[in-house]
């Protein structure tokens, strides 16, 4: 059998050398590409998201009932009662409207972690006096043609939490109407409606033991520039 000579088998690595480098630097290419693209499009993406969330509040607080920027007015949250488990990092956050500077309606984001297809992300608005404003969903993994109606686009029945208050942790009727509560569920799927509606009832507790507190925690989401030129301001008061 011939063998291989030293000459041969150096021209045999040259090739897969020189692929290497190729594929190495076209690998630095596309990783420096992604970057720049990022880079170019983080802010419009943040803009977006921004203007994502500034429709939906206003769709569960009227616009009209507040003058602040309520995207840029909001607290950090974490509860059981918000669907955070105890190993769980996720944190929730509280947006707050106010109408010349007096708190009317705070936006808290939640989640219902027994929907049918897993966790139900939702934002739930309450008025000062207890009442609900409104309720959205932000996310779910439901059923499509079942579960999906808890979106607003597939049916109404997100809006009947609207106006409603919990008298107490023992109000039987926030409940769908098979648990012998006030609440529709769906057909083919109880699983969803219950949830969500635990979901609300839950955030309306957390809401009543802490609704005070959260005027007094730290904003979270002040833009840089305002951020720095609040801190200025504290400290020329002192």
């Amino acid at each position: 059998m011939a063998t291989k000579s030293p000459q041969d088998s150096a021209s045999f690595r040259l090739p897969m050398q020189k692929n290497s480098q190729i594929l190495a630097i076209f690998a630095i290419i596309c990783t420096a590409i992604v970057g720049l693209v990022h880079e170019l499009t983080k802010d419009e993406i943040k803009a977006q998201e921004q203007l994502q969330l500034l429709t939906t509040l206003h769709s569960i607080i009227k616009p009209s009932r507040y003058n602040n920027d309520i995207t840029q007015d909001c607290v950090s949250l974490s509860s059981p009662l918000l669907g955070n488990s105890t190993n769980d990092k996720k944190i929730q956050t509280a947006y707050i409207a106010r109408q010349d500077n007096q708190a009317i309606a705070i936006a808290m984001t939640s989640t219902a972690p027994d929907g049918y297809n897993g966790n139900i992300e939702l934002i739930i608005a309450i008025n000062m006096d207890d009442s609900v404003s409104g309720v959205r969903v932000l996310k779910h993994q439901e059923t499509p043609g079942l579960g999906d109606k808890v979106e607003l686009r597939k049916s109404n029945w997100i809006t009947t939490f609207t106006d409603k208050k919990l008298l107490s942790e023992n109000d039987n009727r926030w409940a769908v109407i098979k648990d012998n509560g006030i609440f529709d569920q769906f057909t083919g799927a109880t699983i969803t409606p219950r949830a969500v509606v635990k979901a609300v009832k839950k955030t309306l507790l957390y809401f009543k033991d802490n609704k005070h507190s959260l005027l007094t925690r730290p904003n979270v989401c002040l833009k840089e520039n305002e951020r720095d030129q609040t801190v200025s301001e504290a400290n020329n008061e002192h």
